[in-house]
């Protein structure tokens, strides 16, 4: 028996069987909710994504194993550069330097920017950090400049303008002699 289930407008509801009532109610239960059945397709979608991305003869790769020093990063061109340009103050300046050890307390501690040319000329100076001692200061720019020309920069460090920056600090001791972080010895312990 079929029951006629639709309405013309402006009309009452059409009266529904008991048999119809049934089978819509079961239709009902049976039928998933709207944001179930999205949830369910979204599921499977990525079931069978990662399903097509599985390849049995896949090996993991192993973890890259550097074997460094310990404490010690690897150098940069820019600070192997600035090694070469310590060991050249190092060398002009060698009555100023402090032999050994630099002590544990030190007068002074002087950073110098400074930028190179592609020759090793030093085209600028300035201060980039100090505790105030003008003495020291000035000796540390003064060292810089007599040991200019520098080693020639490679090309990979000069950058658009032609120069290489650079920062480097000298370390003061009481008499007024010097090293230079980048070749200094270790500091004495203070024991």
């Amino acid at each position: 028996m079929k029951t006629q289930l639709s309405r013309s407008a402006g009309a009452a509801p059409a009266p529904r069987t008991a048999a119809a009532a049934t089978r819509a109610d079961e239709v009902a239960h049976m039928a998933p909710a709207p944001h179930t059945a999205m949830a369910a397709v979204a599921a499977l979608a990525g079931v069978l994504l990662v399903a097509g991305c599985a390849n049995p003869d896949f090996e993991p790769k192993k973890p890259l194993v550097l074997n460094l020093p310990m404490g010690q990063p690897p150098l940069t061109g820019l600070d192997q550069y600035k090694i070469a340009a310590a060991q050249r103050v190092t060398e002009v300046n060698a009555r100023q330097i402090t032999p050994g050890n630099p002590q544990p307390m030190l007068r002074s501690v002087v950073s110098l920017e400074y930028w190179v040319d592609r020759n090793g000329n030093v085209t600028g100076v300035a201060l980039y950090r100090s505790n105030g001692d003008h003495e020291a200061e000035r000796i540390a720019i003064a060292s810089l400049r007599w040991a200019s020309p520098l080693p020639a920069p490679s090309r990979a460090l000069v950058d658009s303008s032609g120069r290489v920056r650079a920062i480097e600090t000298w370390l003061f001791n009481n008499d007024g002699r010097f090293q230079l972080r980048s070749v200094a010895a270790p500091q004495i312990d203070g024991q």
